[in-house]
């Protein structure tokens, strides 16, 4: 009797073990073989609008050709803002599988975009964290930045069933993590997960050193293996979109604006100011960055600034709207939505506006100190609204008194046609017409003093000095 109890508890002994031993199955059985063409999406250098471009039609592509994406990260990180599209698009790629292999590196904004893949991949002697948003400056960003930062870092582990406090860490360096993770985090240390520390916590999914290795080591067994390249466009949204080709950009469109608009003359440095707003605009809006109603306040700047310099009397209202239409045009182009604005976006926005003002200022004073002596510019000035001071030094006192004609319109200041002689002019205060004919009263350094012969001509009289003229006004230096 005793013999067979102890061979019925034997052979339960024995069932137990066995199904535990079928629980534990899963996790060291080869996983289930997925028979796709990959796509990889290179995730290399600086995070920035031109890779979320990229990155997002390449996604598209992927799901054409229902093709397995891996993202080939090797980056110390970049733009938030072009992260989390990047992520989004991993997250929402209708996809047969989606894999991040880590060669060398995925920093900051990097392992933002790594978490969003369904399966990690590390290289040997790879890092992966360090996700603390920082400014331009090296400042670490405010609370409210962080906090953002610490939720889509939580979400994203969470959506691929990844512990979301080893993501946080990554984050706040206050956080910590205790024993049971099996690392040395105290608090106030930054997590920052190596290869072999990743696969203890369960955040890579197993090691490789090829592209190759890391598809056979998932499952993934693939009919053609592509690598999805920047194309000539998104290499030039890039490029477009960079700080310094975007001050750039306004720059030369300002001072085309600045030089049509005060001359009148429209020709090849009209055409060179128009193809910077439209390349500027374009790279902004295609990147997802300039909203609609950007555009819509820019021209609307431009067509308010071209009323105020037309006949159309409009006492300075048209000019001061158009310049806050200009201005909060590009601004809305920089920052894109104000509602997710943050200090560092807002920086760099003031930054890149501040350098194409300072850059419109300095090439302002180099064409009014330098252009009327360059004989190479002469064929861009427009001769209908250019001043001859070669006569000024000699016979300036013998013109008060003398008739002529309003070549351009007197805002208060212009051209007047004296004597087939075009004189830079103002008039007191009063706008005239052009056409109009009008008398030198006096002579005011390089610049006569002009008022019209019949008083039904002049347009809009203003209360301002001859001296002070207007932002569009035809004046020339007093020393040339």
């Amino acid at each position: 009797m005793k013999t067979t109890v102890l061979l019925l508890i034997s052979l339960l002994a024995f069932g137990v073990l066995r199904a535990q031993d079928t629980l534990h199955t899963p996790s060291s059985a080869a996983p289930m073989k997925i028979v796709a063409p990959v796509h990889v999406i290179n995730i290399m250098n600086e995070v920035d609008l031109g890779m979320a471009s990229y990155v997002e039609s390449a996604v598209k592509q992927a799901e054409k050709k229902n093709a397995v994406i891996l993202l080939h990260v090797n980056t110390l990180g970049g733009r938030l803002d072009a992260a989390i599209r990047i992520r989004d698009a991993i997250l929402d790629a209708k996809v047969p599988l989606t894999i991040a292999f880590v060669d060398k590196r995925a920093i900051s904004a990097g392992s933002l975009i790594t978490l969003a893949a369904q399966k990690i991949v590390m290289s040997s002697g790879s890092t992966m964290g360090a996700a603390t948003p920082i400014y331009s400056t090296g400042e670490k960003a405010s609370e409210k930045v962080n906090s953002y930062m610490r939720a889509e870092m939580r979400a994203t582990a969470e959506r691929n069933h990844r512990d979301p406090n080893i993501a946080q860490a990554m984050v706040d360096e206050s956080f910590g993590l205790d024993s049971s993770y099996h690392l040395d985090l105290p608090k106030g240390k930054l997590l920052t997960l190596t290869t072999d520390d990743a696969l203890r916590v369960h955040y890579a999914d197993t090691t490789a050193e090829t592209i190759e290795a890391a598809l056979r080591a998932v499952g993934v067994e693939p009919t053609s293996i592509e690598t999805i390249d920047e194309s000539f466009g998104d290499e030039l949204i890039r490029f477009l979109t960079s700080s310094i080709v975007s001050s750039l950009l306004i720059m030369l469109g300002m001072v085309g604006a600045f030089y049509t608009i005060k001359t009148g003359h429209f020709g090849a440095i009209t055409m060179v100011a128009v193809a910077a707003f439209v390349l500027f605009f374009a790279g902004q809006y295609i990147t997802s960055v300039a909203p609609f109603i950007a555009i819509v306040l820019f021209l609307a700047g431009i067509v308010l600034l071209l009323v105020e310099v037309s006949p159309v009397p409009t006492f300075g209202l048209a000019g001061v709207l158009g310049i806050l239409g200009i201005t909060a045009g590009l601004f809305l182009a920089l920052a894109r939505n104000l509602n997710t604005l943050t200090p560092g976006r807002l920086t760099q926005t003031v930054v890149t506006l501040a350098v194409a003002l300072a850059g419109v200022v300095a090439l302002g004073y180099l064409v009014v100190k330098y252009a009327p002596k360059a004989t190479w510019l002469q064929k861009f000035r427009n001769l209908t609204s250019t001043a001859d001071t070669t006569f000024y030094a000699t016979e300036q006192a013998l013109l008060v008194g003398k008739h002529g004609i309003a070549q351009t319109m007197l805002r208060p200041a212009g051209i007047v046609l004296l004597e087939d002689r075009k004189i830079d002019a103002v008039t007191k205060g009063e706008f005239i017409a052009p056409g109009t004919p009008v008398t030198v009263t006096q002579m005011r350094g390089n610049r006569a003093v002009v008022q019209a012969i019949e008083e039904e001509k002049v347009i809009q009289h203003d209360e301002h000095t001859p001296e002070q003229g207007d932002a569009f006004g035809g004046r020339l230096p007093r020393n040339i």
